[in-house]
């Protein structure tokens, strides 16, 4: 075939030939694009999905056959122009144009899953120790999912933080004593989980007052160690109450009789939580009316 689209056989000039003119026809093979990366949201068992991407190539299903795959393996019934997966994974798709029989080149994609993450927290720190610090760990409830998450970590719906480069773990230092939230997310989204967790310690005042806020005294995170003993007596060293672990706390009262403003002294034997440790304490606080 010369330049010329003219068929020509010129090795023996004593061989008969002849010369034809012949016509090609050049179909271009589909052409489309796919975004670099889709994002899957899954709840945290793995099994529901909250959120599905759409993976199209943009290309009329009546004019083309789609072959999809997953990893490398053909997924079958899927011959649309689009998709919506149901796991992470790099998926390739071909376009055959029906009326040419042209194949594109694969086009790949990578599906990342991102879920609610599996979270754990931990008061690292002894009760009433100066310095209360809370360790927060986070994980993917299913490690096969292909989700690379960076995880970010709110106290009490403050601001979020994070610990690159070991984004799976953060560290709360100096908490206060008492009850926090604890919410953790996975930056590029689908979602958060919350778990609350109590910090040993004690109020070192209260404002009986019938306000609804701080009326009763007792000890923080106390309430799980029914056999702890609490007193509180006045600062000449009288008992005017014996606490339950698991009760409401100390109302400010003796014999029914409001108590005067003033600070008071405790004492308390109980279980270190983190080692199970018996010990005890003696401190004071302040009652304020």
């Amino acid at each position: 075939l010369n330049g010329d689209n003219v068929i020509d056989n010129e090795q023996d000039s004593s061989t008969c030939y002849e010369t034809a003119e012949i016509t090609l026809q050049v179909n271009p093979m589909p052409s489309f694009t796919l975004e670099a990366e889709y994002l899957l949201c899954i709840n945290t068992n793995g099994t529901e999905i909250i959120n599905s991407p759409v993976i199209d190539t943009g290309l009329d299903a009546t004019l083309y056959t789609f072959v999809w795959s997953l990893e490398g393996i053909v997924l079958p019934g899927e011959t649309g122009s689009s998709i919506a997966p149901t796991s992470g994974g790099t998926y390739s798709v071909i376009a055959i144009d029906n009326a040419t029989g042209c194949a594109s080149i694969p086009v790949d994609t990578f599906v990342t899953v991102s879920e609610p993450p599996v979270i754990d927290a931990e008061v690292t720190s002894l009760a009433f120790a100066d310095q209360h610090d809370i360790a927060v760990t986070a994980s993917a409830s299913d490690a096969t999912n292909n989700s690379i998450a960076i995880y970010e970590f709110s106290l009490d719906g403050g601001s979020w933080e994070t610990n690159e480069p070991n984004d799976s773990m953060y560290t709360f230092t100096d908490v206060a004593a008492g009850q926090h939230t604890i919410t953790v997310r996975d930056r590029i989204g689908c979602g958060e989980s919350t778990i609350t967790i109590m910090v040993m310690d004690y109020p070192h005042y209260f404002t009986p007052n019938g306000d609804g806020y701080n009326d009763t005294w007792n000890i923080y995170a106390i309430g799980n160690q029914p056999d702890a003993v609490i007193y509180i007596f006045d600062r000449y060293g009288k008992l005017l109450k014996q606490l339950s672990p698991t009760g409401a706390g100390w109302n400010g009262t003796y014999n029914g009789n409001p108590v005067p403003t003033s600070d008071y002294w405790f004492t308390l034997e109980y279980r270190e939580p983190s080692t199970d440790e018996k010990k005890s304490i003696r401190a004071h606080f302040t009652l304020k009316r």
